[in-house]
């Protein structure tokens, strides 16, 4: 039997991606048909453990970021620490509290904190609160075989869980299928970069009462430094499933081997019921196009990187959102012809920003801090532990604490954004410098107990306005080119400081756009150019499917 839909966008992959993208559409009124091979995640070896704090605003815009916790394994605010140490048992050499942002107090530059969620439960909360999109439809256990695109459209062929086949036709298609991307090998689109030789080995393991068998209270990781095994672990959940990374593994690990390994990393025997094994390499890709014709490229499909810092899948998260929102305006009718290709602009920067930070967390792992004195009981291993306590400092500090990073990314050189010479304060990889310089993602603040200025922004644009509210040339020149914008006053003292100008253009994505005063201010020209159109070009006076 054959089964045929019509949608506006086809995306493949129902990871946490394809997923992201998925409601990234469905909240914004677009059409769209999501195709995933996998009738359930995968709750063997989960590669996301950590969904950082850019990644859980956009899940606060899209609604679902209550879910996102409220399925993770482990409760918001658990943990935060990472503890280095000889073996789980063993001595401790350094511990690292409030990384990763985890922590669940309040923070003023932060609209939510991170969360640690293993990534099948991630896929869980998001496949759950799907059905909230009413225009979009899923379709489990669909495998892409073809693909084929024209002047109007791409038409996807699949083959349905039953062996059913499947005809898909949308105005796009979206590749978030990881990192063997069946999409990205029917567009014959190449990744360009490096792999590492070493072979690695991630394993999840059940261990009833481990967590209260060892001395170094609660953390998410566990980094474990010896001469005989190393890597680093840490738990999934309170019941007793555990994660483990170990460096340097054979490519076919024996059972014998495996459970010897665990034992040494645990150091005690301890009951563990091995669930599953995923061996793997570092891998430094970017693809070299990320659009082809009506066909994106998003997360592993388009970029693959080491896992150290915990940027991978929210790279992806970020794809996602970036997008989303130009698709639903190109279908809504109000983007320009640039705007889809200021995709790849924005978002492959961002990708080989992070290969190379992640590249540079990979040059001194457990192995390169390892000393034959470390468990020493005497001088000798209270030396060797302060020298690698110090080594771990130095090397590890910037890969645990990565708030400006992640929130310091900016859009530099997109042609969607109105550079000027205001006030631009840079972020290290450490310390996050709030900056509404123009391609940077606005500034958080609280505007009362639980109510955060992005829950203020509306689904399109926002103009922010601090002083004299800006004539009603806005409103007009938005409204005939069809564009959703919001007008929202603010008026405390410390702003024009902190933004740098008495009016903010915001995207959709919580990005800054524009910033500038009232007597400055274009309204259309600048409405054109934040779109991707030429100045004075109309769109056409219609709107097929909605989409903000």
């Amino acid at each position: 039997m054959n089964h045929h839909y019509e949608t506006d966008v086809i995306v493949v992959g129902g990871g946490p991606v394809g997923l992201t993208l998925a409601h990234e559409l469905g909240a914004r009124g677009v059409r769209c048909v999501l195709v995933e091979s996998r009738e359930a995640p995968d709750s063997g070896s989960p590669r996301c453990k950590q969904v950082n704090p850019r990644s859980m605003e956009i899940f606060r815009r899209l609604g679902v970021a209550g879910d996102i916790r409220a399925a993770s394994g482990l409760p918001f605010g658990w943990a935060d620490s990472a503890v280095f140490a000889t073996s789980l048992t063993g001595y401790r050499i350094e511990r690292f509290d409030q990384i990763f942002a985890l922590s669940d107090v309040p923070a003023t530059e932060l609209a939510e904190p991170a969360q640690w969620c293993a990534q099948n439960r991630l896929e869980e909360a998001l496949r759950g609160t799907l059905k909230r999109r009413t225009g979009v439809t899923p379709l489990w256990g669909a495998t892409l075989t073809g693909l084929e695109q024209d002047d109007d459209g791409v038409t996807a062929a699949a083959t349905g869980p039953d062996g059913e086949e499947l005809r898909i036709r949308g105005r796009y298609l979206a590749g978030a299928d990881g990192s063997r991307s069946t999409v990205r090998r029917l567009l014959g689109s190449t990744l360009s970069g490096r792999s590492h030789e070493i072979q690695n080995l991630q394993t999840t393991f059940r261990a009833p009462g481990l967590g209260a068998a060892h001395p170094h209270g609660r953390a998410v990781q566990y980094w474990i430094v010896n001469d005989r095994v190393n890597g680093l672990m840490g738990p999934l959940d309170t019941a007793g499933t555990w994660w483990a990374i170990i460096l340097g593994a054979p490519a076919e690990p024996s059972p014998d081997w495996l459970r010897d390994a665990l034992t040494t990393m645990i150091g005690t025997a301890h009951s563990v019921e091995v669930l599953a094994c995923d061996p793997w390499t570092a891998r430094m890709l970017v693809a070299d196009d990320y659009r082809a014709g009506r066909c994106f490229l998003l997360g592993d499909a388009a970029h693959l990187n080491p896992p150290w810092g915990g940027f991978g899948a929210n790279t992806g998260i970020g794809d996602a959102a970036d997008l989303g929102w130009k698709l639903a305006a190109v279908v809504a009718g109000w983007g320009g012809p640039g705007l889809l290709d200021s995709y790849q602009t924005e978002r492959r920067p961002m990708a080989v920003r992070t290969i190379a930070e992640a590249e540079r967390n990979m040059r001194v792992l457990t192995g390169e801090l390892a000393h034959p004195d470390l468990d020493d009981d005497g001088p000798a291993g209270e030396h060797a532990r302060a020298g690698a306590a110090t080594a771990i400092r130095r090397a590890k500090t910037a890969e645990l604490y990565t708030l400006g990073f992640v929130l310091g990314a900016r859009y530099r050189g997109s042609p969607l954004i109105v550079d000027d010479d205001g006030p631009a304060p840079d972020s290290t990889t450490e310390h996050y410098r709030p900056s509404a310089a123009p391609g940077a993602r606005l500034p958080h603040l609280w505007l009362g107990p639980g109510r955060s200025l992005y829950d203020a922004l509306g689904p399109g644009f926002t103009l922010i306005e601090l002083g004299t509210p800006a004539g009603p040339g806005w409103e007009t020149a938005a409204r005939e080119r069809g564009l959703p914008l919001t007008r929202l006053s603010l008026h405390r003292p410390d702003l024009p400081g902190l933004f740098g100008a008495e009016q903010l253009l915001v995207r959709p994505d919580q990005h800054v756009a524009w910033r500038g005063h009232a007597e400055q201010a274009d309204p259309a020209a600048l409405l054109d150019r934040v779109r991707g159109a030429a100045p004075g070009e109309l769109p056409p006076q219609h709107t097929e499917h909605g989409g903000s």
